[in-house]
């Protein structure tokens, strides 16, 4: 199957930081005589991506198929393979070394997160007056049988929290406030 890509991406070579709650990554992707090239911490991956519809992509990975649904999620990726689901946070590399260089990583403090969807709350995370660093989950949600950890993307104090494990929430329902 013939990899596809971007003819106006050809030569581009584009390096990724791409984290997980477990790990961090440095995903670097080129694309050479139509061929998609991928190396995650230096070493060479074979893969072979189509995208079948909008958010969902049929994947070849060292010889096995995958199909996933990438959802975005504020300031991160939700990729569903399956029954699994993982939530990444993907950066590009040379911005942020360019904002660690600046000093500018945590000038940003302070938001207010919102149900993104209709559900339930499984889990609240964190505390009043606990200080979140960007990054770290807040509150775990459950809508369509499946659970959803909403991260702090600027990170900040625990302001308020609006709703108790069990609870139900609609679309736009403020959760969490970060000052």
């Amino acid at each position: 199957m013939p990899r596809r890509g971007c003819g106006r991406c050809e030569g581009v070579k584009r390096e990724l930081i791409v984290s997980t709650t477990e790990r961090e990554s440095t995903v670097t992707v080129e694309q050479r005589d139509g061929t998609l090239i991928v190396s995650v911490d230096g070493v060479a991956q074979d893969v072979n991506a189509v995208r079948v519809r909008p958010g969902t992509w049929s994947i070849q990975l060292a010889g096995r198929g995958y199909l996933v649904d990438l959802d975005r999620r504020k300031g991160a990726i939700a990729a569903s393979v399956g029954a699994g689901e993982v939530t990444l946070k993907v950066e590009d590399a040379l911005h942020r070394k360019l904002a660690q260089a600046a000093g500018t990583r945590t000038a940003a403090r302070g938001e207010r997160l919102v149900a993104p969807i209709a559900g339930k709350v499984v889990k609240v995370l964190v505390e009043l007056g606990q200080v979140v660093e960007p990054g770290t989950p807040v509150i775990v949600l459950e809508a369509m049988k499946m659970e959803n950890e909403l991260i702090a993307e600027r990170g900040g104090t625990v302001q308020t929290i609006n709703k108790q494990t069990g609870q139900a929430v609609d679309t736009g329902d403020l959760l969490v406030e970060l000052t």
